[in-house]
């Protein structure tokens, strides 16, 4: 039988409270028992609590626990075995309320952090088969449980590679969204509190991450959903230059110089900055990254512009002798 659910953990946390209540009755002690006996996977909590405890090497052993729980009892007048015995079952209920949000603590705090620097790209393996592409300063945050396969991108651009698995949906969180996958290829881009999201093959639903019950945008292969804030736009843009970044480029059409810049300087240790004089003027063509200066004297050949050397930094400029 598999390990009781969050729901039945939640329900179990709800009884608690109930008859920890002042005004709790003989009622509410014994709709208790017969949610206890309804369903095996209720009387099974505990042992999932036992699971979850060794698993996070909790505050000592579960058996110390469980032997201080039954002095506690030991040491109440009991006024029948019926009485001990709830007791005793109230304090192991508490238990699971407590080692249930110890799991969501330690799960967080033990999720799998990957990320990239500057000019840095990398392959990731998840423990379920799917694979990920990171993109150059990126970094996200991997959480497996029982019912759910979430990533939590905090900034940046990856490429998800989704293994489908019946049991657990595939969550990427981005931006005040969320993307939740079965089988399919898609890319997630997330900064300054917008996220963009590229259907490459499959499809996938991109809700609110705070309603995550309502049915979201579901986009398929070959769309884009852009979101900041409560706007969305939905397209089908040219994929070969949107995915041109997996392959070690940019394509750019006729992109203002400033936004073109700040792309190209994800890649490379070598900045370079625009004089505001010149940040509107429009890019296009295909830029191997991580060379800014090869980029620079590119630009400075197809458009009035002027590159100067401050420091490490390249100074794009109005070419004044044209």
């Amino acid at each position: 039988m598999p390990a009781p659910s969050r729901e039945i953990r939640a329900e179990a946390a709800a009884w608690l409270a109930r008859l920890h209540a002042e005004d709790r009755d003989v009622a509410d002690e014994a709709a208790f028992r017969t949610w206890l006996s309804a369903d095996p996977a209720h009387a099974l909590a505990f042992e999932a609590v036992d699971r979850v405890w060794s698993d996070i090497g909790g505050l000592g052993s579960l058996k110390t626990v469980r032997a201080d729980l039954r002095r506690s009892v030991a040491r109440v007048p009991v006024a029948s075995p019926g009485l001990a015995s709830r007791r005793l079952l109230l304090a192991g209920v508490g238990l699971l309320a407590v080692t249930g949000g110890s799991a969501l603590f330690w799960r967080s705090a033990s999720a799998k952090v990957y990320e990239t620097d500057v000019g840095e790209q990398k392959h990731v393996a998840l423990d379920d088969g799917s694979q990920l592409f990171l993109d150059a300063k990126t970094r996200i945050a991997v959480s497996f449980s029982e019912t759910a396969r979430t990533v939590d991108l905090q900034y940046g651009r990856a490429n998800f590679r989704v293994v489908p698995d019946a049991h657990r949906p595939f969550i990427v969180e981005a931006a005040e969204r969320k993307i939740v996958a079965t089988r399919c290829n898609f890319d997630v881009r997330c900064e300054g509190g917008k996220v963009q999201v590229v259907l490459i093959h499959g499809e996938a639903d991109v809700r609110p991450a705070s309603a995550p019950t309502i049915q979201g945008e579901t986009l398929r292969s070959g769309e884009r959903l852009v979101a900041s804030n409560d706007v969305e736009k939905r397209d089908k843009p040219d994929l070969t230059r949107v995915l041109a970044w997996q392959t070690g480029y940019e394509n750019f059409d006729r992109e203002e110089l400033a936004q073109a810049v700040e792309e190209m300087n994800r890649y490379s240790t070598q900045r370079v900055e625009v004089d505001p004089s010149v940040a509107a003027l429009k890019v296009s063509g295909v830029y191997r990254v991580g060379d800014n200066a090869a980029f620079a004297r590119s630009l400075a050949k197809l458009l009035p512009l002027a590159v100067h050397e401050d420091g490490d930094t390249l100074v794009l400029t109005a070419d004044t002798n044209p």
